[in-house]
């Protein structure tokens, strides 16, 4: 069902045109004109859409009469995409794009298995409407696609698109789609239609990603749930709205969608006047306080959340991740059926609580001085980058004055050179003297170049050695360094791990005083006083010997494996940024020798072309 539009608009003009225009000059300011011509531009090129729904109707109601009724639509009043023959599905092959790119792109070569990637790289339009396609697997060949039509097909799913990041227009209309899935990576896209689909609802957070889009098309779905507006809210750029004929349209879905999203200049291809949007957000307005405080507080967990992240990150690149938070003596009774038993003992509980407050102390200064170590570590790599920037900079500005210096030289050579060459073809070979005088010369002048090539080449290449000795003396300063600051830090470190081992040392001991104590005072009084289970538990001094070391070993083995994974990240870190920075200046030292090779050799070909003839 939907809307009377045009009864609506008459009854809000003839009694608001005068506030209209008021209102019109008040609130249009010159960058909302902008961007309501930008989307009235998309939504002018995007009538084509609409056009294609005409068109396809007329087309299966001539087939209808033609065919005797075979052409039909579905229960649900949606339009049922046909392919190139009835209830054909194909995948998207690469002769079905060679297909379609020889008659859209005749200028392209022949499409092979071969250049299909170069081929398609170069496509940047592309129509693949009636082929009947029920996947896209080679879709991921247009990378640089920005219009894609797959209207008129068998989709059943939107698969297969996502490192198409280019694109900004994409029609999927007049296919079987039930959720609009895999467009998060299309950052980029403007226009994106969708009617005529199977749609049921909008998942939330699918559409956030999609910043840019202004032109949006549902029209003609199963979309039932008058809720599902609120997920087009995080669409900040909509402009363009169609909704029409899905199930949620009621006599009150073109205000609810108005009041939601106060940004829209255009629903169902009509554009919305301020006395509309006005008289929408009076009417819902409490609605719309209620979905703003969900949207403010799922910003502010979503803030949160980030802020957890970073520094779970930051405390992953210090190597203390999880030491501040008790996870580590919690992960030592995970799970521990023994211990369990164990705490029932009288003065055990009050044992853990005094053990794990301990334990959690010690964990928090490893954890802290981690964090000082590594932002000691980053102020030392600062460091290093200065110096190493500070060596290149300087290296460049003598390369610079050297270069300079060598082109003053070859503009003289050249222009001497070229003097030569006018004198020697002016002569026309009369003066046999003069032009022996003149090869003489022209001699002279090419073991200048030469000279001036050695030496300047001379000077280049001994310059980027000495700055490859100087950075590597300067890396290796800093290796010594970096790695002295680690070394200390793990020397505390391990202290902390070993006082850690020895409180799981005091509490097992400590542990099984209590439990020795029970088995004593039980196999004296037969069990008196204690219940069938924890009688049955402390049967015999094996079993319990056996219970409790293993609870000891078990809390060694999770000490020292921390130990070990922060010795092991330091180290890896070490190592790694000293290979990033070794990698780094080995790049940079052989761009280098080869300009200075490129450079010499483009100089002496232009002074040889200056005396070709002379020289013979």
């Amino acid at each position: 069902m939907s809307f009377n539009w045009t009864a609506s608009l008459k009854q809000e003009n003839s009694r608001d045109t005068s506030d209209d225009t008021d209102l019109d000059e008040r609130n249009e300011t010159e960058g909302e004109k902008q961007r309501l011509h930008t989307a009235m531009k998309l939504c002018t090129e995007s009538s084509g859409l609409m056009a294609t729904v005409s068109t396809l109707r007329t087309t299966l109601q001539t087939a209808k009469r033609n065919d005797g009724g075979e052409g039909r639509r579905d229960s649900n009043g949606v339009g049922v995409s046909r392919g190139r023959e009835w209830n054909n599905m194909e995948p998207l092959s690469l002769q079905v794009l060679e297909e379609a790119l020889r008659e859209q792109h005749p200028h392209l070569p022949t499409l092979t298995h071969t250049n299909a990637a170069h081929t398609c790289s170069h496509v940047t339009s592309l129509s693949l409407q009636f082929k009947g396609l029920g996947s896209l697997e080679l879709v991921w060949l247009l990378t640089r696609l920005t219009k894609l039509e797959l209207s008129n097909n068998s989709l059943t799913a939107i698969t297969g698109i996502e490192k198409l990041t280019c694109l900004t227009w994409l029609d999927l209309s007049f296919n079987q789609i039930r959720r609009v899935t895999g467009v998060g990576s299309l950052r980029s896209l403007e226009v994106l239609a969708l009617h005529n689909n199977h749609l049921e609802k909008l998942d939330k957070g699918a559409l956030q990603p999609l910043a840019r889009l202004q032109v949006f098309t549902l029209a003609h779905n199963n979309l039932s749930a008058i809720s599902d507006v609120w997920t087009l809210r995080q669409l900040k750029s909509l402009a363009s709205l169609s909704l029409t004929n899905n199930p949620l349209c009621d006599d009150r879905y073109p205000h609810y969608v108005l009041a939601h999203l106060p940004h829209l200049a255009y629903l169902d291809h009509r554009r919305i006047t301020p006395a509309t949007h006005t008289q929408a957000v009076q009417t819902y307005r409490e609605e719309v306080s209620v979905v703003e405080e969900e949207e403010a507080k799922a910003r502010e967990e979503e803030e949160r959340e980030g802020e957890r992240r970073r520094s779970r990150e930051e405390h992953r690149r210090a190597g203390v991740l999880a030491l501040d938070d008790g996870s580590l003596f919690d992960r030592m009774f995970r799970g521990d059926k023994d211990m369990g038993v164990l705490l029932h003992l009288s003065g055990a509980h009050t044992l853990m609580v005094k053990y794990r407050d301990q334990f959690n102390s010690v964990c928090g200064r490893v954890f802290t001085s981690g964090l000082e170590h590594a932002e000691q570590r980053q102020t030392e790599l600062r460091l290093l980058h200065q110096a190493l920037h500070h060596a290149r900079t300087q290296a460049d500005v003598h390369a610079r004055g050297v270069v300079e210096q060598l082109e003053q030289d070859v503009e003289v050579v050249v222009a001497a050179g070229r003097k030569l060459k006018e004198a020697e073809d002016a002569s026309l070979g009369d003066d046999q003297e003069a032009h022996e005088a003149r090869v003489t010369e022209a001699m002279k002048l090419q073991e200048k170049v030469d000279g001036l090539l050695t030496n300047t080449s001379h000077l280049l290449l001994t310059a980027e050695i000495t700055l490859a000795d100087q950075i590597k003396d300067v890396v290796g300063r800093a290796k010594e360094e970096l790695g002295g600051l680690v070394g200390v830090f793990l020397e505390g470190a391990a202290g902390e791990f070993e006082e850690l081992r020895r409180l799981a040392y005091t509490f097992y001991t400590r542990l099984r005083e209590l439990a020795t104590k029970v088995v004593e005072e039980g196999s004296a009084g037969g069990g008196a006083g204690e219940d069938a289970r924890m009688a049955r538990v402390f049967e015999g001094g094996d079993t319990l010997t056996a219970a409790l070391a293993g609870i000891h070993d078990r809390h060694l083995a999770l000490v020292y494996a921390r130990e070990a994974d922060l010795r092991q990240h330091l180290h890896t870190w070490l190592t790694e940024t000293l290979q990033e920075i070794a990698k780094e200046e080995w790049a940079r030292h052989r761009s280098r020798v080869e300009e200075i090779t490129t450079l010499t050799a483009r100089q002496r070909q232009l002074l040889y072309d200056a005396l070709p003839s002379l020289t013979q």
